[in-house]
């Protein structure tokens, strides 16, 4: 009787170490040594580039930047040697010396949900790494002066990276009809149109009625976007005979879905003693 108890509680035992076992190689696979103890701290990870156009010219461009500080990770195997921050945009990896810098910034000028990594290396080859995931939208503040026919503007909603589309593109655009001081102005007629990347119409607002002296605004948030050239375009039908010179601004953001990592800030408070 008891030779046939022992043999299924030897599986047990056998089942239990398996499975004990297989957790840690999946712990080493995932990158988590625990000869290092890996602390970084970092406020932000995600963020808005800026980009201003005016009459189809780039003014400015403002990237997003995210800052990691290893300075606490240490290793009880041996020296730290590597920190290092893979971005996840197609850039090469940043890899700074663990005994001259602690601290790695990096600026993302190009918008996506990207799977970043950060990691640490000591000198006993022993690694230890993070995935964390960085949310960069764009907004474009695009204008076109004194136009009766203004420009298309072109929206690359193709993300720089192996991660999905935007979620939407959120529009906010006003046509001003400047009062004309010297001789009569004329009302004009406005209609926006916004254009899939297939140049398909995705939506388009009613025409409406601008004054001389007048504007008119339109805002819009464009869901399902598939990635491409998408494009907004204003027309502009004068009322009387001949054109009438009107001012187009456009705000558009192309956001993602909030599925960034969440920060890990220092405390700002001392440890207790």
């Amino acid at each position: 009787m008891r030779a046939r108890l022992s043999i299924p509680l030897f599986m047990c035992a056998l089942l239990f170490c398996a499975s004990f076992a297989g957790c840690l190689g999946d712990e080493e696979e995932n990158g988590k040594n625990n000869a290092i103890d890996f602390v970084v701290y970092y406020d932000t990870t995600s963020g808005v580039i800026e980009e201003v156009v005016q009459n189809n010219q780039q003014i400015s461009e403002t990237g997003v930047d995210v800052s990691f500080d290893f300075s606490y990770t240490k290793s009880s195997a041996g020296e730290m040697v590597t920190f290092y921050y893979i971005p996840g945009d197609g850039s090469s990896t940043i890899e700074n010396n663990a005994a001259e810098n602690g601290k790695i910034d990096y600026t993302y000028l190009t918008h996506g949900l990207f799977d970043a990594a950060i990691g640490a290396i000591d000198d006993q080859g022993n690694e230890y790494f993070e995935n964390v995931t960085i949310r960069i939208d764009k907004k474009i503040t695009w204008s076109d002066d004194n136009t009766a026919s203004p420009d298309t503007m072109n929206i690359e909603t193709t993300p720089d990276c192996d991660c999905g589309a935007p979620e939407q593109i959120q529009i906010e655009s006003t046509v001003a009809n400047p009062q004309n001081q010297l001789w009569g102005g004329q009302s004009v007629t406005v209609q926006w149109r916004l254009l899939n990347s297939t140049d398909a119409t995705a939506t388009e607002s009613a025409p409406e009625q601008v004054g001389d002296g007048q504007d008119a605004n339109w805002a819009h948030n464009q869901y399902f976007i598939e990635p491409g050239t998408w494009k907004l375009d204003v027309e502009v039908t004068a009322e009387g005979s001949g054109d009438e010179q009107v001012n187009v601004d456009h705000v558009v953001t192309i956001a993602y879905v909030a599925d960034e990592s969440v920060p890990n800030p220092m405390d700002p408070s001392p440890p207790e003693e």
